[in-house]
């Protein structure tokens, strides 16, 4: 992971740190959270069995991450001192990258996700820096969700839709570096 020195300017009461080692049950249970499909597949096993499942495709995805991003910001999401989420940045060059966003079950409908994007897109537009991310292809409600924040389709992948936001006054996708889409292409990944 890299080192991160400077601040994020966010909005709503929101601030991210690094991950503490204290953390780890945390952030196990918002992945867990987002795939519940996991525990869905095995409903006949014992609970200690999915658990250890959850915990392997936990630890191949931080693997995967690491790999594909090497020099990725991995952040703890907390609104007012509580932690709420989890987002994963790779602040590139040419873009930056939305590798994976989670927010708590519990702290979800309540404008957090909404906050933090917005917010990384104003610090992003300072820089006059696009954000990209990917998304499954047939998750429509997470397709409305980044629509609905000025996204736009770069490119179709299957399974993953590869998304992009343009800050105001950037001159369009037609004069981006050539190394965004191949860029998009390799890093893949779901945010």
């Amino acid at each position: 992971m890299a080192g991160f020195q400077g601040s994020l300017p966010l909005m709503g009461g929101l601030s991210v740190r690094h991950p503490r080692p204290s953390d780890e049950e945390f952030l196990l249970g918002l992945f867990m959270d987002a795939r519940p499909w996991l525990a869905e597949a095995q409903a006949q096993q014992d609970r200690d069995f999915i658990r250890t499942l959850y915990e392997q495709q936990y630890n191949a995805m931080r693997t995967g991450q690491e790999t594909r991003y090497p020099q990725h910001l991995d952040f703890v999401v907390e609104k007012t001192g509580q932690p709420v989420g989890r987002i994963v940045l790779d602040m590139g060059r040419w873009d930056w990258r939305v590798a994976e966003v989670e927010i708590h079950k519990l702290a979800r409908g309540k404008g957090i996700g909404t906050d933090l994007l917005r917010s990384l897109q104003g610090t992003a537009m300072q820089f006059r820096l696009p954000m990209t991310l990917s998304v499954s292809e047939t998750d429509t409600r997470v397709h409305w969700f980044y629509y609905r924040l000025g996204f736009d389709l770069l490119v179709k992948s299957p399974p993953v839709l590869e998304l992009i936001w343009l800050p105001p006054g950037h001159p369009g996708i037609q004069h981006l570096p050539p190394q965004i889409l191949p860029l998009a292409l390799q890093r893949g990944g779901a945010a």
